[in-house]
């Protein structure tokens, strides 16, 4: 019963703080939308800032999960790369809140909010490390210092983030993650493109590598 009214509770605190934010999100309408007792939901977290904080976990385990999930059906290792970039954008855009939270920046007043936008981060260099460092044991990537590189590529998807999501179509996020993913593969003076493969790179068809 409690893991019950629990999930409850997160799943409209989720989408009171998507809409209103934290501000002004109220633990009485919080406990009305919810259908449930307000002292039950200070019973369960204690108050407004540690329910927001377990909504911002909770969507940070998603896309975690869900991306994990992603790359264990690719066998080719630059496809696991490929799922993960677009795959993680993909989940960024429905996690409301931690986009809400990048978009606040300073403005945010809990620390630990921050620290969970951060624990994502790592999360996903931890990711693209894996994948690196897979590729360097099968001869495909040449690298000398793996998590340098998977942290440039975090940061660099981190810089695109707000703006393609809150501004840019899917259509154009994926025309933009196509060009990005060829500069991390190619560099930026080949002039080829990426393409799907099970085991190695090549140029797409009629390129031809400089």
């Amino acid at each position: 019963m409690k893991q019950e009214k629990t999930e409850v509770i997160l799943n409209t605190a989720e989408k009171m703080f998507a809409r209103y934010g934290l501000r002004k999100t109220s633990i009485e309408e919080m406990a009305r939308m919810a259908r449930v007792a307000k002292a039950t939901i200070y019973s369960y977290f204690g108050n407004k800032d540690r329910v927001y904080l377990e909504v911002l976990r909770r969507e940070k385990n998603e896309i975690v999960e869900k991306i994990s999930a992603l790359l264990e059906q690719e066998t080719s290792v630059p496809d696991k790369l490929i799922a993960f970039v677009k795959a993680k954008f993909r989940y960024m855009r429905k996690a409301k809140n931690i986009l809400n939270l990048d978009r606040e920046g300073v403005e945010n007043p809990l620390p630990g909010a921050e620290s969970i936008r951060n624990e994502l981060f790592e999360s996903e260099v931890d990711i693209i490390h894996s994948i690196l460092n897979s590729g360097i044991k099968k001869g495909l990537f040449y690298l000398n210092y793996p998590l340098l590189t998977a942290r440039a590529i975090g940061h660099a998807l981190r810089g695109f983030e707000l703006n393609w999501l809150v501004q840019e179509s899917e259509e154009n996020i994926e025309h933009y993650l196509d060009e990005l993913i060829s500069i991390v593969f190619y560099g930026i003076t080949s002039g080829v493109k990426y393409t799907r493969t099970c085991e190695t790179l090549r140029p797409s068809d009629g390129e031809v590598s400089a």
